[in-house]
Formats: structure tokens, C-alpha cells, sequence
């Protein structure tokens, strides 16, 4: 399947029709011609007059379809080995061989001009991205709590939310310590606080480790006690899963609690399993997977609808895992002040064994600076992402049957995560990174 991938001819042929333009029009529009393209399309590369002007057509042809012309070039070496046949001399037609020597004569004084040019425009470009990472105020935002809290029931508050990758989140306002905590690779925070009875207004502020710039505050205000009666701590009944239970992909938790009571999930990972999964590089080098290791927490939570029932989804990496489901107070019926979500109804536990899924799921987190990408899952190129340059701050869900390609053209901007296993980010900045990710269980 992996070779279905990297036919050129088959991504010329493709990218022309999508462009809908035919081989004549292509011919008069790039001057290559029609014999030369038709054979770059049925991978006929004994009609094509040599390596050097073969290269020379497919970036040509590369940018009159919009693909990259390097890209182009890797497969045509793939698949006819070109490199070694340049080594051992390919040569170019006679006539055109000497038209090529008296047009172009190389002189030591023309080899310092281009020297001095590309590295005035590799400067330029680094200074630019250099004053764009560095100008930029870093991302924040708080997602538990959605807004102000009027009414809240327990002295601790799980304060979640996303910023950028590694970033140090800190919380101030607080009558008592003002906690700090660090992103993980994705941008992902969750801190606990400390609450007083009465009014709470809590600030959270983001320091990006790269360019020590702090973001926007974000303030929410959380009100611990409404004034009236203490109301009946919240039921929980959980449904799925059973403990005990062997479990292929995702884990949901689901069941049934008090009225808009939020539902916290924690996850422990009591034994690490064997990803399903391997991944390799272009060359066919294995690229190492380090799944997380026992006393690894991962969490999530819901709020129960208006019937009581609620649902969440944990992706978790292959292992035994010990579930922690645990009711909060809603916000109509807050829990007695000082409870904790665990004390106002107890919670329960769950041990569950999740095995490899029968697919790969996972996401591409693109942060910091644009990347160039390249995604084909089972063989189809992913809509509105492969063959673009992704900009930052967006994230790509991935979903094949067994097989997922990924090439980013500036690899230290790429982040990618299999079946919740974080694979960190692909390369060095600016590299061009290709990886072959394939189901094996």
C-alpha cells in the first residue's frame, strides 16, 4: 500500500486533472514537451533524454501544478534510482549538452555573486521569522471554567485550558499560594486551586519559555457558597465501563449523576502495554515510540444533561489503567461548602485493560511557524491538508484503517500523536520530515 503512495506518475496524472487542464495546454503553458509529459505519467522514463533534464522538467511541471518540486524529485529517485545512475554518468543529449556549455559559463566571481545572494535571502528570512515568533503574544485560553462560576459548592477547583506547548501557567488572586504548572507538548494545563468561601476572582496569565512574552489574562470569578440551604450531594451510577474490562481504542465512560453535575475522570496507568503501532522514516529507519510510563495521570470530565446522564471519551495508550469517576456539584445544586467532589457522592473505580485499536486515530498539532503538508491516509491524500502549508495554531485529526504518511517541510513545527502516544515534534526547524506510520496489531 505504502508503494500505491509514492507513484509519481500517478500524482502528476491527478494534480493535472484536478487542475483540469490537459497535456497539450500543459505543453504550451510549461514548454515541455507533450512526449516528455505523457512519460512522466505513465512512468515511461526511457523516453525522457536524462536525469539532469528529468529534474529539470518536474520542478517545472511540480510548480505549474502547485506540488513541491522536491518532493517530485524524491519520488522520481524512489522509483528509478537516479542517484546512482548520476553517479555513474547519465548523459544529457549531445546538441544540447553544447547549447547548455556557451550559455552558461561559471566564473569564480559568479559563484561568490550567488553565494552572497542566497545567504542575503536565508538572513532575511530568519531575521523575519525571528521578529514574528518573538512579536507574537502567546495563546491562552481557559476551558474549565467556561465562564464565572455564581454558585459553587467545594473549596478546590480544577482550573483546565490550553496554551502553548511547554508554557508556564500561572494563577493569581488567590488568598492563599497562587499555584504554578507547566503545558505539556500539546499546549494542555490543568491546575487545582484553592478556594475561600464567598467570592474568588482568579487571574491565569501564560510566560511562553521561548520568548518569555506573557499572554492575555484570562479572570474568572468563582463564588464558593450560594447563601441557602445545603442541597443533597449528587448520585452517581457509572454504566460504562465494567471493571475489569478489556477495551480496543478509546475508553468511554458513561452513566448517569445528579442534574448538571460535572463528572471528573482521572486515569492511572498502573502497567504500560506495547504500542500497536511502528513508525518509520523515508530511509526506512525505525523512529522510536517512548509510550508513557506507570503513574502516568491522564483526565477529562462531563456534565450530566437535564435527564442526568453523561458521557466522556479518554484516549488511552495500550496498558492497565485504575479510573477514578468522581461527581461534582452543579452549579443549581451546589455540594455542601468545603466537600470535595470525591466526598459528595464518593468515588468510584474502575480497572480496565486497554488493548491496541483495530485503526489509528491520533492529531497533528502544527505551533509556532507554518509547515508545508503532506498527509495520506490509506492511500487518499487528506482534503484541505495534504499539498498545503498549514498555518500555526491549527490541529489535524487523523483516522486511517492501517496505514497514515506524514510530511511536514518544517519539521520542528509538527507535533504528532498515535493512539495517545505523543511522538514529540518530527525534526529540526526547517527540515523536511517524512514518517510511514502502520498498524500492527
Amino acid at each position: 500500500m505504502t508503494d500505491s503512495i509514492h507513484k509519481l506518475g500517478e500524482v502528476l496524472r491527478t494534480a493535472r486533472e484536478a487542475k483540469g487542464v490537459d497535456v497539450a495546454r500543459v505543453e504550451r503553458d510549461t514548454k515541455i514537451r507533450t512526449r516528455y509529459l505523457s512519460a512522466l505519467e505513465r512512468g515511461d522514463y526511457r523516453d525522457l533524454p536524462g536525469a539532469v533534464y528529468t529534474k529539470g522538467f518536474l520542478r517545472n511541471y511540480g510548480l505549474y501544478l502547485g506540488l513541491d518540486p522536491e518532493y517530485l524529485i524524491d519520488l522520481y529517485r524512489l522509483e528509478t534510482g537516479a542517484t546512482a545512475r548520476e553517479r555513474v554518468g547519465s548523459a544529457p543529449p549531445p546538441a544540447r549538452t553544447v547549447r547548455r556549455a556557451r550559455a552558461f559559463v561559471l566564473t569564480p566571481g559568479g559563484i561568490f555573486a550567488a553565494i552572497l545572494t542566497v545567504g542575503v535571502i536565508v538572513f532575511a528570512a530568519y531575521l523575519g521569522y525571528e521578529f514574528v515568533t518573538f512579536a507574537r503574544t502567546p495563546d491562552l485560553r481557559v476551558i474549565d471554567p467556561a465562564g464565572d462560576i455564581a454558585s459553587w459548592g467545594d473549596l478546590h477547583y480544577t482550573i483546565r485550558g490550553t496554551t502553548e506547548p511547554y508554557s508556564r501557567v500561572t494563577i493569581d488572586g488567590l488568598t492563599s499560594e497562587n499555584p504554578e504548572v507547566t503545558a505539556d507538548s500539546a499546549g494542555n494545563f490543568q491546575i487545582v486551586v484553592q478556594l475561600v468561601p464567598g467570592s474568588n476572582v482568579i487571574s491565569v496569565v501564560a510566560t511562553d519559555p521561548a520568548t518569555q512574552r506573557d499572554s492575555m489574562t484570562v479572570t474568572r470569578t468563582i463564588i464558593v457558597g450560594s447563601g441557602g440551604s445545603p442541597t443533597p450531594a449528587p448520585s452517581l451510577v457509572v454504566a460504562a465501563p465494567q471493571d475489569k474490562a478489556s477495551i480496543s481504542g478509546p475508553v468511554t465512560i458513561s452513566g448517569t449523576a445528579s442534574a448538571g453535575a460535572r463528572v471528573a475522570v482521572t486515569a492511572t496507568l498502573v502497567t504500560a502495554g506495547s504500542p500497536g503501532f511502528s513508525v518509520k522514516d523515508l530511509a526506512r529507519q525505525p523512529v522510536a515510540i517512548h509510550p508513557p510510563a506507570p503513574g502516568a495521570v491522564l483526565s477529562t470530565s462531563a456534565t450530566a444533561a437535564a435527564d442526568g446522564a453523561f458521557s466522556a471519551t479518554l484516549v488511552l495508550p495500550a496498558g492497565t489503567w485504575d479510573l477514578a469517576i468522581a461527581p461534582g456539584a452543579s452549579a443549581a445544586s451546589p455540594a455542601p461548602s468545603g466537600a470535595s467532589p470525591a466526598a459528595s457522592g464518593g468515588s468510584l473505580a474502575r480497572r480496565v485493560t486497554v488493548k491496541p485499536g483495530t485503526s489509528l486515530t491520533g492529531t497533528i498539532v502544527v505551533a509556532r511557524a507554518a509547515s508545508y503538508m503532506l498527509v495520506v491516509q490509506d492511500g487518499v491524500p487528506l482534503a484541505g491538508i495534504s499539498g498545503h502549508v498549514i498555518p500555526p495554531g491549527r490541529t489535524i485529526t487523523l483516522s486511517a484503517r492501517s496505514t497514515i504518511v506524514i510530511r511536514a517541510g518544517n519539521a520542528a513545527a509538527v507535533t504528532v500523536t498515535i493512539d495517545g502516544i505523543s511522538l514529540g515534534s518530527m525534526g529540526g526547524s526547517g527540515e523536511v520530515i517524512e514518517w510511514h506510520i502502520l498498524r500492527t496489531g
